[in-house]
């Protein structure tokens, strides 16, 4: 009887799990998506940066669901990240509090007035009287800073569950300021740092004889101490956008999508359909319903903008929900959801052997990625950026993404069968215990 109820456990315990893996592809048609690539001329190592097409195919966390294949059904020898050494370089820049008039920082004909202390005032020309108020910016001398920019991290004290808004602008003669990026930062406890760092990326931009300025909301509570310039020898790439529909509103707070693909998202753009004003949100996301929500990001979205750009945590996210805060009332409608994801960029040693295919999408696929040093010798490495072949996808974006969630059941089958693995392995044990002590009690008895 044992005997068959812990065949009946192994056989439910099966059931549970997963079914057994398919076997790894070895052929194009076997992948989800297939892309035309076409060598550039300059050698045979090349770089190959995915497109939104292949992006959204991706089904591994891992990336190992990457192929490129010859014109025999070979697959090419990859590697993951570009060609070249990158060579960055960071420094660390103090930064003065600026003071001067609350409003000064808009006003018409104000500039900006670096004294000897070190300090630095906002003042306004032709204006007879200067306020001296502590203002909610900062100002950096960047002017020795002589390669692109390629990221600012910012050395800041947040107000625990605040998003807090930091605009970045650059000037040459501390009048004239021109934009540069923001980013919504939050900490969600005392002390702690913002969700998903406090770093804002920018496509390598010249500061060279330049100040930052750096300024936030006033009731933020918010403190700059400095920043950490990042340079690099070549500019990043820029983030691929997608455009999504399908996302569901719960209720008034709450609106829910899921993403079809295993691609990590770097950042949503949520856009207002509705007539909801200034409305705060929260940003969670899991794995599977089976986990709890985990909180991403924190944002103000504001009608009749652009839309807002929310950086998010990286991590193995499928499921994301949006948060609308209880003291407003809510979403009138689902907002507008673009999904940002970072390049991935792969190197390719070609062969003689065309036409060659990108292959993308297959969950049963294992990581065949060599070391960037095995691939590319150290010479050619320190050469600089390696050729790019042109992955062909005919000019078109892909379609807009369905991202509706799967509702959630309580009679999930996995679930169900782990219940059932407990209940019967709870069985297995009560009847054993139950023949052990009658066992016992024959042979006390004889």
């Amino acid at each position: 009887m044992i005997r068959r109820l812990s065949i009946a456990l192994l056989a439910l315990t099966a059931a549970a799990c997963d079914g057994a893996e398919a076997p790894d592809p070895t052929r194009p048609d076997q992948f989800a998506a297939r892309l035309a690539v076409d060598p550039a001329t300059g050698g045979t190592v090349q770089r190959v940066i995915l497109p939104e097409q292949a992006l959204v195919a991706i089904q591994r966390a891992d990336l190992g669901d990457v192929r490129i294949y010859d014109g025999r059904g070979k697959p090419l020898s990859l590697a993951l990240g570009g060609g070249a050494d990158e060579e960055r370089r960071s420094v660390t820049l103090g930064a003065m509090a600026l003071r001067g008039a609350a409003s000064s920082l808009t006003a018409p004909g104000a500039a900006i007035r670096i004294e000897d202390n070190g300090t630095a005032r906002v003042i306004t020309i032709g204006s007879a009287a200067q306020a001296d108020e502590a203002l909610s910016a900062s100002l950096i001398d960047t002017r020795a800073v002589s390669d692109p920019v390629v990221g600012i991290a910012l050395d800041v004290t947040l107000d625990d569950r605040r998003a807090t808004t930091v605009r970045l602008s650059s000037s040459a003669d501390l009048k004239t300021w021109e934009p540069l990026a923001e980013r919504v930062l939050f900490s969600p406890a005392p002390g702690a740092p913002s969700l998903g760092g406090s770093v804002l990326a920018l496509p390598g931009v010249s500061l060279k004889d330049r100040y930052l300025r750096a300024d936030w909301d006033a009731e933020s509570g918010a403190s700059l101490r400095g920043v950490t310039v990042t340079t690099a020898r070549t500019a990043p790439l820029p983030r691929a956008v997608v455009a999504s529909h399908g996302l569901k509103l719960a209720d008034e707070h709450h609106a829910r999508f899921a993403v079809p693909f295993a691609a990590p998202l770097a950042a949503l753009r949520l856009v207002q359909t509705g007539p909801d004003g200034v409305l705060p949100v929260e940003v969670y996301a899991r794995t599977n319903a089976e986990q709890p929500w985990t909180m991403l990001a924190a944002a103000t979205l504001r009608q009749d903008s652009a839309g807002t750009v929310i950086d998010l945590m990286q991590g193995p996210w499928r499921e994301y929900q949006i948060v609308a805060d209880r003291r407003s009332a809510g979403f009138s409608a689902a907002p507008k959801v673009e999904l940002l994801l970072d390049r991935v960029e792969l190197v390719a040693a070609f062969n003689a052997a065309p036409p060659y295919t990108l292959a993308v999408g297959a969950k049963a696929a294992a990581p065949r990625y060599l070391d960037i040093r095995e691939l590319v010798p150290e010479a050619l490495r320190k050469a600089g950026p390696l050729p790019v072949a042109r992955v062909d996808v005919s000019g078109e974006k892909p379609a807009p993404i369905a991202v509706a969630p799967e509702p959630d059941s309580p009679f999930d089958l996995r679930k169900l069968a782990l219940w059932g693995v407990l209940l019967l392995g709870t069985a297995i044990l009560a009847f054993a215990a139950i023949r052990l002590a009658r066992g016992n009690k024959d042979t006390t008895e004889q």
